[in-house]
């Protein structure tokens, strides 16, 4: 599989499918100073998901041990793999239209509110901690990033080959930040546009990336899967695993 395309497709799922990082990035944009703390909170995001991940591919061998847990040792046959492979599309593409119709029905729950009064005065550093504490204590459950990384110790590269392809997943992670950014100041400069509109955006966004994130990528699983057994071969050339 091409790795530009594997590094990016595991990096925007683990960015969308875990909206969390996304929502306070849109929430710290109605704060008394919205660039400052938005852009400190996304160095100290990406900065700190850089160093984890360097710091785990530095340490393959627990890494692998992980991996292994997860992972059969042995390269799954391919009817079986694409037989789970088509299950977990439709799987995926289900649980996404219950969290759509779900969270449709649904107001701003408690967290968010409490959320933005306690974001309205934020400093630089409070962001930046934010951003870094997010990263590091997701980082231990973020399957796709673990992957990658893995994937990445076959390839046979050397050091600076591998700090290029983990600083792309991380651009990959962060691009629906960096695309909300420039609608952000692309939008503010309009006479009538309203900070307070965001709050209400970061809850319909939240529902749309999770949703359609899940459904997404669940009907790119269940096309794969569909072209090998109709046509005798995969969609996208490679597997995932």
């Amino acid at each position: 599989m091409n790795t530009v395309f594997y590094t990016l497709s595991f990096s925007l799922f683990d960015s969308l499918s875990t909206t969390l990082q996304i929502i306070l990035f849109v929430l710290l944009l109605t704060t008394t100073k919205p660039l400052r703390n938005a852009l400190g909170y996304l160095v100290g995001l990406s900065g700190a998901y850089f160093a984890c991940g360097f710091a785990g591919y530095l340490a393959l061998d627990e890494l692998h041990v992980i991996l292994g847990r997860l992972f059969p040792p042995r390269p799954i046959p391919n009817l079986v793999y694409y037989q789970s492979e088509l299950l977990t599309g439709i799987i995926m593409a289900a649980i996404g239209l219950w969290i759509f119709f779900k969270k449709k029905r649904r107001p701003h729950g408690r967290l968010v509110t409490w959320i933005i009064s306690k974001l309205t005065n934020m400093n630089l550093w409070f962001a930046f901690g934010i951003g870094a504490f997010i990263s590091i204590t997701s980082f231990p459950a973020s399957i796709p990033y673990l992957v990658a990384l893995g994937k990445y110790s076959t390839l046979r590269l050397n050091l600076s080959e591998v700090i290029g392809w983990i600083l792309f997943y991380n651009l990959g992670y962060a691009l629906p930040m960096i695309l909300i950014l420039a609608f952000y100041l692309k939008a503010r400069r309009k006479i009538d546009f309203d900070h307070d509109t965001l709050h209400e955006h970061a809850n319909t966004l939240n529902r749309h990336l999770t949703t359609w994130t899940m459904v997404g990528f669940g009907l790119l699983f269940m096309v794969d899967a569909g072209y090998y057994f109709t046509l005798g071969h995969a969609l996208i050339k490679g597997r995932y695993f």
